[in-house]
């Protein structure tokens, strides 16, 4: 019988959850999505706009915080250069 004063085995320790934030995991998903979906067609304000909605499942307060990450597109940007932006935008999430 062990003895209640020996420390916690390894397999006994708080597992923690490494999901992080959630903004910081649909930023990647999005990212993951234009630079795996046609990464060579161009991305728009539109565009962008549409990805934050859909993305936010009709949450108005995700929806906000994901366009305030998402950089506005002023240049002609393909998709998977905006999914790479957005990648290294969601380390700063």
């Amino acid at each position: 019988m062990p003895d209640s004063t020996h420390p916690p085995q390894l397999d006994e320790a708080p597992k923690h959850s490494s999901s992080g934030c959630p903004i910081r995991t649909t930023l990647r998903t999005i990212a993951a999505d234009l630079k795996g979906t046609r990464p060579h067609a161009e991305v728009t304000t539109a565009d962008r706009l549409t990805l934050a909605r859909e993305a936010a499942n009709g949450c108005e307060h995700r929806e906000r915080a994901l366009l305030l990450r998402m950089p506005h597109i002023t240049w002609a940007a393909t998709r998977g250069e905006y999914g790479l932006i957005l990648d290294r935008t969601s380390w700063g999430a």
